[in-house]
């Protein structure tokens, strides 16, 4: 039966790394689909009055393939992020239930009568994978504040983006304004 018990703790380690991994993956993505969102901002700004002046295309057409591109990237990465966010749901739904489990047979350990020395090896196996528990959890809170701090850094860049509209354009800078206060709404 302890045997039982050493499996399936190594399986919630596994679970538990894989969801990580998925986390991290989901972190490289959300990195890049900012970087996509920042160039194509910059590359709308970039066009300068000479070009303006002299020439009837204006930036979307010239760099419109690249644009294309970087639009189809940023999509893909938001389509993988959503996939990767189904699978961590997945994963924790597996992990609680290989919990529950583990709980499960330490409580039948304790029942069947089994000699001092075991029980407090038992009991200071649980201390253990409690404390893990506790730890994964403590990860888990870490990867989420880092995500918020990473999408505070994004709120941030929009709203100095705004500031920069506001002179020379008041009316966009009121629309990203709106549509920012929405996102920060919700």
């Amino acid at each position: 039966m302890n045997k039982n018990v050493e499996v399936l703790e190594e399986v919630l380690e596994v679970l538990e790394e894989e969801k990580r991994s998925f986390y991290a993956l989901i972190n490289q993505n959300d990195f890049r689909i900012e970087e996509i969102s920042s160039y194509l901002k910059d590359l709308s700004k970039k066009e300068d009055e000479d070009f303006k002046v002299f020439s009837p295309r204006n930036v979307e057409n010239t760099h419109r393939e690249q644009i294309e591109a970087d639009v189809y990237e940023k999509k893909k990465y938001e389509e993988e992020n959503a996939e990767y966010q189904k699978k961590i749901d997945f994963l924790k739904s597996l992990i609680d239930r290989v919990n529950i489990v583990i709980g499960n047979l330490q409580t039948d350990i304790n029942i069947s009568g089994i000699s001092e020395k075991e029980e407090v090896k038992i009991k200071e196996e649980r201390e253990v994978s409690k404390e893990s528990i506790i730890e994964e959890k403590e990860k888990q809170e870490n990867i989420e504040v880092l995500i918020t701090a990473s999408e505070k850094q994004h709120i941030a860049h929009q709203i100095i983006n705004c500031v920069s509209f506001i002179t020379s354009d008041a009316e966009r800078a009121k629309i990203e304004l709106t549509a920012l206060a929405k996102k920060l709404k919700n």
